[in-house]
């Protein structure tokens, strides 16, 4: 199988929110990679909060994962500093998901990071998610 990117799995996850129109508002945070898109330099930002703030019957920070493991999704593939904002962002009340893409077998799942972040183990197995699969909202 190729190498993953995540790429391809990012732009389907803006595809699908929009799929909505109006209903729905995704933004994707700039972060190093776009500097470099747009400049042809390599980039420097500051460490984002997520990969996207989603608008949909309420609002939430949207990180997006692609994996392509047989048995369980990750927490390595989690980055430090997003992780860390995620914890504040929920002490503050707020919303934060992330959404994995499984492409073995092309599932998506939405998973609180409430419970990544309550999981003592460092990987949460598909069975355990199963309750998690996600579809295109409507």
């Amino acid at each position: 199988m190729a190498k993953n990117t995540g790429k391809p799995s990012e732009q389907e996850f803006e595809s699908i929110w929009n799929k909505l129109g109006k209903s729905a508002w995704v933004w994707r945070v700039v972060d190093a990679a776009e500097v470099r898109g747009r400049t042809g330099k390599i980039g420097f930002t500051r460490s984002a909060p997520s990969d996207y703030i989603v608008a949909h019957n309420g609002v939430h920070f949207a990180e997006v994962k692609s994996t392509q493991d047989d048995t369980a999704f990750r927490f390595s593939l989690l980055r430090k500093i997003p992780s860390a904002m995620a914890i504040m962002i929920l002490a503050a009340g707020g919303d934060y998901f992330v959404y994995i893409h499984r492409l073995p077998t092309n599932e998506w799942f939405r998973v609180p990071y409430a419970m990544i972040r309550d999981t003592e183990k460092r990987s949460l197995t598909w069975q355990e998610l199963k309750g998690h699969r996600w579809s295109m909202p409507s």
